[in-house]
């Protein structure tokens, strides 16, 4: 019986695991940088390791490399980090294409601000729904759990359910199979038939509502909206604690159709 042997100091390290590094670190600083989104304020390498969950030593090496490339600034006297303008400017051209013609960001700050609630903008990402721009409410911060950059399971979150509403039945269900086979927990799977119903109803009334079936004591009201030029399928949703969405639903409904009205009328 023979052992594989340990990798000698200085060896090569296998090309799958420097691979799996580098995305490993790709994707630790892309969290850093949506950390600050999400917060909109200065942080220290122990509250940003704190929120993240990294160690402290490896999240104090990824801001000083952030900091020495011009992403983050340091103040030495608070012993915090920011974003500097050249995060701004990664995205700028995007920025332009998406939001400049049609104000759509102008749109959701408004309906952000007139409804109270936190506002979630949504892609499809295969059979998850991923948020893209997060507005925290005006009443508090978006939770770390609808932070931008998130996926969340496409048939059980508002947000990618108003995404299906736009496909044929056919292509919902193999979505679905798709999402529950990737699920591990059976108990989240979801049944196909009781998802065609809830998209049926959905359509009918324009909305659909996770009712925390994502995160336990939230909910978001969702709608698909109406599609921008040369870009994928989006969705916008408002989101709160239950309680409150269930005594502000008519309102937060009225709001969100007012604000696809006023999109599409931008796109004709």
């Amino acid at each position: 019986m023979t052992t594989e042997a340990a990798p000698r100091e200085g060896a090569a390290v296998p090309v799958a695991e420097a691979a799996e590094r580098r995305i490993k670190s790709a994707k630790r600083t892309l969290e850093v940088l949506e950390f600050f989104a999400v917060t909109h304020r200065p942080a220290t390498v122990m509250e940003v390791a704190r929120a993240l969950g990294y160690p402290q030593s490896s999240t104090s090496v990824l801001l000083g490399g952030l900091t020495r490339l011009g992403y983050l600034e340091f103040d030495a006297a608070a012993r915090s980090y920011r974003p500097t303008l050249r995060v701004l400017l990664l995205g700028a051209w995007q920025q332009e294409a998406l939001f400049g013609d049609t104000h759509l960001l102008r749109l959701l700050e408004e309906l952000r601000r007139r409804s109270g609630f936190a506002v979630l903008l949504g892609m499809r990402q295969q059979a998850h729904v991923q948020y893209i721009l997060t507005l925290r409410s005006p009443r508090g911060m978006v939770p770390q759990e609808q932070r931008a950059g998130l996926l969340k399971p496409l048939c059980r979150a508002a947000v990618g359910l108003a995404l299906l509403l736009g496909l044929p039945d056919a292509d919902v269900a193999r979505l679905a199979r798709r999402a529950n086979a990737e699920e591990r927990d059976p108990s989240l799977r979801v049944s196909i038939p009781a998802l065609l119903d809830e998209l049926a109803e959905g359509r009918a009334r324009g909305w659909v509502e996770s009712c925390g079936r994502v995160v336990p004591g939230a909910s978001v009201i969702a709608m698909p909206l109406p599609a921008l030029r040369g870009h994928p399928p989006l969705a916008v949703g408002l989101g709160g604690r239950q309680e409150a969405v269930r005594r502000a639903r008519a309102e937060m409904i009225a709001a969100l159709r007012a604000t696809c009205e006023a999109l599409a009328r931008q796109q004709q």
